[in-house]
């Protein structure tokens, strides 16, 4: 009787850590499907939903992390790469769940990365954002009508945010030879601000960071709806 109740346990603990297994991975699908139809994504990003036990966060209705991780996405018609999001005191009734689905996150911190060419536009013509050794770098061939001439410039940019407007300053501006001094024309030439694209499920920036690859932004939010009707 002890060996069969011993063997009765094992077997209900395999099927609790089955039971749990499939339905962690179930409710991660679910939700990468809906964020690929919210964020346009061309894949479905990876969530994972974490803590040891899954089950009894779904009976209690509240979930302590889940995080999310894609490649690229489009928001408000620009591609953004490499999207990090954190959401934890995730909140999903299991009442709510069985009928209309709702997912709300207490806070969600995220990240992307916006790529340099998103800022082209906003230089003159002929020059462009690239990254040289790591740093983004404005360069090419700048012309100065009201001099009647042009030159090849070089300048490293100064991010910096104010709410959800970002503006560039050129720093350590490199100029070809010209008979002038034209420094300042330049520089005010190559000052501009742009409006940051919109963060993924609303979210506030708080920093951003000069990479490699392009400008990381990171933004943070509260009551963040991440399925249900009022999710965007």
């Amino acid at each position: 009787m002890r060996k069969f109740l011993v063997v009765f346990l094992i077997l209900l603990a395999a099927l609790v850590v089955v039971a749990d297994i499939g339905a962690r991975s179930f409710a991660q699908n679910t939700l990468a499907e809906r964020l690929t139809q919210q964020m346009e994504m061309s894949e479905e990003p990876d969530v994972s939903i974490e803590g040891w036990a899954f089950l009894p966060q779904v009976l209690s209705g509240t979930y302590t992390e889940v995080n999310i991780n894609a490649d690229s996405a489009t928001m408000s018609g620009v591609t953004v790469d490499q999207i990090e999001a954190t959401a934890s005191d995730v909140e999903a009734p299991l009442s709510d769940l069985m009928s209309q689905p709702t997912v709300v996150a207490g806070e969600v911190d995220g990240s992307f990365v916006v790529p340099y060419s998103y800022f082209n536009p906003y230089l003159p013509e002929g020059m462009t954002i690239s990254t040289e050794d790591g740093e983004p770098r404005i360069s090419g061939e700048l012309a100065l009508p009201e001099r009647g001439v042009s030159t090849s410039v070089s300048s490293g940019g100064e991010f910096t945010v104010d709410g959800d407007v970002l503006s560039v300053t050129p720093v350590d501006i490199q100029i070809g030879d010209l008979p002038i001094d034209v420094s300042d024309q330049v520089s005010g030439m190559l000052t501009f601000s742009a409006q940051v694209p919109e963060l993924p499920l609303g979210l506030t920036v708080t920093d951003m960071e000069a990479t490699s690859n392009g400008l990381r932004i990171t933004g943070t939010g509260t009551d963040v709806p991440l399925m249900g009707t009022e999710a965007a």
